[in-house]
């Protein structure tokens, strides 16, 4: 598998392919925030803030992709989503490279991760091992309560 950036990534690519377009938005931000760090110490706080401001809306993009049936390392990313906007726009309000550098870590981290578990679930799905799409995930509290009300629903019925 071709390693993934943002100059050789087509749109027919990513079709289908949210885990893709994760890891393009994971890679964006990378970039963008390098940016940023560049235009601080240039003094070009206009382009800092356009940036930071790019930063903030690609993090908000990540996490209305959140899947929340996966339980709660989809509560854990959310809340780590949240931190790093925090932290963008604190950097933005301040002007500061360090919180940027702080964020930058976090989200390399990040990228690092996903690359690795696509390119894992890449090759279990050539050998047939996926477990991905051999189980199905957990149910949310609100899915669970809407089951266990149509179950009551119908057995209510067939009593009648």
């Amino acid at each position: 598998m071709k390693e993934i950036t943002l100059q050789n990534v087509e749109l027919s690519d990513i079709h289908n392919r949210p885990e893709l377009i994760t890891s393009l938005i994971y890679k964006k931000l990378l970039q963008t925030i390098d940016e940023a760090i560049i235009c601080i110490a240039d003094k070009r706080f206009d382009k800092v803030n356009y940036c930071l401001q790019l930063c903030s809306d690609l993090l908000t993009r990540l996490g209305f992709g959140i899947k929340y049936e996966a339980g709660i390392l989809a509560d854990r990313l959310e809340m780590l989503y949240q931190y790093l906007f925090d932290l963008i726009i604190t950097a933005n309000m301040k002007k500061d490279a360090a919180l940027l550098s702080q964020a930058k870590k976090i989200i390399g981290d990040l990228d690092e991760a996903w690359d690795i578990a696509m390119k894992n679930e890449k090759a279990a799905s050539f050998t047939g091992n996926s477990q991905v799409s051999n189980t199905a995930l957990p149910l949310n509290p609100y899915q669970q309560r809407e089951i266990l009300q149509e179950m009551y629903d119908l057995k209510k019925e067939k009593n009648k």
